[in-house]
């Protein structure tokens, strides 16, 4: 009796116990904690405010707070609203996140995943979408800033696939685009896609997007200690097999149980049942699943497998030892134009001409007899009478466990494009585009060749340059089309002219270089076929090229050296025959010179000139000497000033020298513009003797064409006060030619100055008597030559009086130039020439002496 009430007395005891910790318990204060839950989210039932979370992740929460002690308040919100409110703190903790790097920056996940999800691609059943090659440029419906469309973003760029991405606000709605073909598909995760596909009526496709973790979430910095909460449960209930977490995870994965009540009785009999059967179905039921896991994973693996072999672009094929085809993928398929199962057992000779089967089977038989690994370009395959033009072929044989060759596996990728982009930029890169001959870089590369070749044999080849004369004044009078037709023509003279080892190439603008390989035994040898080889260059230049009705005489001016064993190097022979050209230019164009140690002298001398030029241009270096012009009394009517240059070093530098260098470099222009001051100074001392004379100065072609030319004269002239209408210009009749309309507009503008113009060595150029007639001239001058024989020469003579009644029609003055003799003089004097210049009244002398003189005077 007292052993029993001991008993009672405890009982009791920890009732009573058990009592007071309820209190205690609930008496503890609630904690509200705010859960975001997705609206339209198809595993999730509609809610309240005051409803807990309905999902996967949902009931596990609500489990955690019905032990915490936590008071679960859903906030319904649209996805990135649901975003925007846990970064803010208007939501506590959303469920069903999955991290990504950018998450990580905003917010603070769960260290336990409480499920892995994986998502899929959803579409209408008519899209035809197989392969991920399906979604190129398709409208792929998905949610900003989910995780679906960072994966989606990274899978399609893997695979080169550009698709037009559609946000979209919820799941639901971008169901709704998919099925009204507003988009072509969407990504969703398989369990809510699944409910979704089903509500509108689509379908999942073979492509899946990687499997992704699910954590809790919280705003970043806030509720770690809700985080903490939930990872220590997670991590206790993952340790049970039989926790609330995997009744939940299999809650879930269940089909939900009928409303109507089952009786009692009826679940004994079943349990009964089961438990009769349960024995012999055990070990049927455990190999069952085994094989359908085993076969689900096979035929996902095989799908997968099937999506990026179909997804390559390139022909992809598995054929057996009898060489026929066991597998091939799509793109095999559209090249024969058969389906996969028409394509089993089918072998080459069913696809390829007879040609192009015998080729591919000399190849795969080197793989099944002999092992090999081969690699190959199969050119100009023709399958169904079209031709495939250049396809790389990569073929591997597939052996046994044990070694043995079982079949052979294809790669074969046309690579037409590759091919073609390679020539194109071969093309590019050593032939000149518009001629199609080889050029510099192409050039160089053959002269090295042919100089190796000399050093190694002892033969004998040679170089010629040849630049075209006169051929700016083509382009200047036709325009560059008609120029360029012209050079076009010239190359294909060239080329066919000449044969075998020889290489004719254009360097740039008018100039063209030919290699000539003689395998010449000695330089004599190889100096009389190359020059045989210019002559022939002379006559092919020599005929006239018609181009749209018009025929154009193109010489040229041919510099030749020798490649010899002692040649030093491509830049020197290149070099040498650029300097022999210029030779042949100096000497009076469409001339052949070979290359002479001496120039080589003689452009180190012109380098030197053209240097010290430049330093001397404003210097007491060069200096202006005038020679005046008398008439038939004997008077002074006026003077030209002539250039002059007394080198420290090399004393006086004749015209005829330095003018041409100051030409060709441009500082003719300097020199131009210090004479022009240099004469305004004369004029304005002539002006204080009291007796004013006009004063010529020469103007250079290239000054005159300066595109400021009139606006420097202009500038000049102002800033010295001279007398503008006492400056006569003197320039050359090609000066006028060469651009008619520009210099008829620039001599008006100096006229308008009241400056005058003369056309110096008249009778030597081309200029006739329309341009005479059109152009504001002043005088001419008869050069020299005619002079020199006059009145001797009845030709001479004859031209002279010519030029003088046609000037007196023209009411054009005339000055005769070289008049040395008084035989000269009174021949001219008596054919009314309004004066001459020359030494027979007197010499050029400085400025300096020359005012001397007449003050004297």
């Amino acid at each position: 009796m007292q052993h029993n009430k001991c008993w009672a007395i405890i009982a009791a005891a920890a009732l009573l116990l058990v009592a007071c910790l309820n209190v205690a318990w609930a008496s503890l204060p609630t904690r509200l904690v705010r859960v975001g839950v997705i609206h339209h989210n198809a595993t999730m039932a509609p809610l309240s405010d005051q409803e807990p979370p309905v999902s996967i992740l949902g009931d596990l929460l609500t489990a955690i707070a019905q032990q915490e002690n936590w008071s679960l308040e859903a906030v319904p919100c649209r996805w990135h609203v649901c975003l925007a409110a846990l970064n803010s703190g208007k939501i506590d903790v959303l469920s069903d996140m999955a991290p990504s790097e950018a998450r990580k920056n905003r917010y603070d996940f769960s260290q336990v995943p409480a499920v892995r999800s994986r998502s899929r691609i959803y579409a209408r059943r008519d899209a035809s979408i197989q392969s991920m090659r399906d979604l190129v440029d398709k409208r792929i419906a998905v949610l900003p800033e989910s995780v679906q469309y960072d994966q989606l973003l990274v899978l399609t760029s893997g695979f080169g696939v550009n698709v037009n991405v559609v946000d979209v606000e919820t799941l639901d709605k971008a169901f709704s685009m998919v099925a009204k073909g507003q988009a072509d598909a969407v990504v969703s995760r398989d369990h809510t896609g699944d409910q979704h596909a089903a509500k509108h009526g689509l379908i999942e496709t073979p492509i899946t997007v990687r499997p992704s973790d699910l954590f809790y979430a919280t705003g970043k910095g806030r509720n770690a200690d809700i985080l903490a909460t939930i990872d220590q449960h997670l991590q206790q209930w993952q340790r049970s097999p039989g926790s609330i977490y995997y009744q939940t995870l299999q809650q879930w994965s269940a089909t939900a149980p009928s409303s109507t009540a089952i009786p009692q009785a009826f679940w004994w009999a079943i349990a009964v049942l089961i438990g009769l059967l349960s024995t012999a179905l055990t070990a049927a039921f455990l190999l069952k699943t085994r094989m359908a896991r085993q076969t689900r994973n096979f035929e996902a693996n095989e799908a997968r497998l099937n999506t990026i072999l179909d997804s390559v672009d390139a022909h992809i094929y598995i054929k057996d030892c009898n060489l026929r085809y066991v597998y091939g993928n799509r793109r095999l398929c559209e090249l024969f134009g058969v389906t996969p199962q028409e394509l089993i057992g089918a072998a080459d000779g069913d696809f390829f001409d007879r040609n192009s089967y015998s080729l591919l089977r000399q190849n795969d038989l080197r793989v099944i007899e002999q092992g090999e690994r081969v690699v190959c370009e199969e050119n100009d395959m023709r399958v169904k009478g079209k031709t495939t033009e250049t396809i790389l072929s990569i073929k591997v044989p597939l052996r046994s466990p044990e070694g043995k060759i079982e079949a052979l596996c294809g790669i074969s990728t046309d690579i037409t494009e590759l091919r073609t982009s390679q020539k194109a930029v071969h093309q590019l890169a050593f032939y000149d585009p518009l001629t199609g001959l080889p050029n510099r870089r192409l050039l160089l590369e053959c002269i090295d060749r042919v100089l190796a070749d000399a050093r190694q044999h002892a033969h004998t080849g040679a170089l010629l340059f040849i630049d075209l004369d006169h051929f700016k004044r083509i382009n200047d009078a036709r325009g560059h089309d008609v120029g360029d037709a012209v050079l076009c023509d010239v190359a294909q003279r060239m080329k066919n002219a000449f044969h075998g080892d020889h290489v004719v190439a254009r360097i740039g603008g008018d100039e063209f270089v030919m290699l000539l390989d003689f395998a010449s035994q000695t330089p004599e040898e190889g100096k009389t076929e190359a020059f045989a080889a210019a002559e022939t260059v002379r006559a092919v230049l020599g005929r006239p090229i018609v181009i749209q009705n018009h025929e154009y005489l193109v010489q040229g001016s041919i510099g030749a050296t020798l490649l010899t064993a002692d040649s030093k190097s491509t830049a020197d022979v290149l070099r040498e025959a650029d300097t022999a050209m210029y030779r042949a230019k100096a000497d009076g164009r469409n001339r052949i010179a070979f290359y002479e140690s001496s120039m080589h002298q003689e452009v180190e001398d012109r380098l030197a000139l053209e240097h010290d030029m430049s330093h001397a241009i404003g210097t007491t270096q060069f200096k202006l000497q005038i020679q005046t012009q008398w008439d038939s009394a004997g008077r002074v009517v006026g003077a030209e000033l002539l250039m002059r240059w007394d080198h420290p070093e090399r004393g006086r530098i004749s015209p005829d020298v330095f003018i041409p260098i100051a030409e060709e470099s441009g500082m003719i222009v300097r020199l131009g513009d210090w004479a022009l001051q240099e004469t305004c100074a004369m004029l304005l001392k002539i002006k204080q003797t009291g007796k004013l004379y006009p004063l010529s100065i020469n103007v250079s072609p290239r000054q005159f064409r300066q595109a400021d030319f009139v606006k420097r004269v202009q500038q000049i002239i102002q800033q010295s006060g001279a007398p503008a209408d006492q400056l006569i210009f003197e320039v050359t009749e090609g000066v006028l030619i060469d651009d008619e309309n520009g210099s008829i507009d620039r001599m008006t503008e100096l006229n308008a100055l009241g400056l005058r113009f003369s056309i110096d060595d008249f009778g030597t150029g081309y200029c006739s008597l329309a341009y005479l007639k059109r152009l504001p001239l002043y005088e001419l001058k008869i050069d020299e030559c005619f002079i020199r024989d006059t009145p001797a020469n009845s030709d001479d003579a004859a031209i002279v009086k010519l030029i003088l009644a046609m000037a007196r029609q023209l009411n054009l003055k005339v000055v005769a130039e070289g008049v040395e003799t008084h035989a000269q003089a009174a021949f001219l004097t008596q054919n009314h020439c309004d004066a001459m210049q020359g030494f027979l009244f007197s010499r050029p002398m400085a400025i300096s002496d020359w005012l001397d003189n007449k003050k004297a005077a």
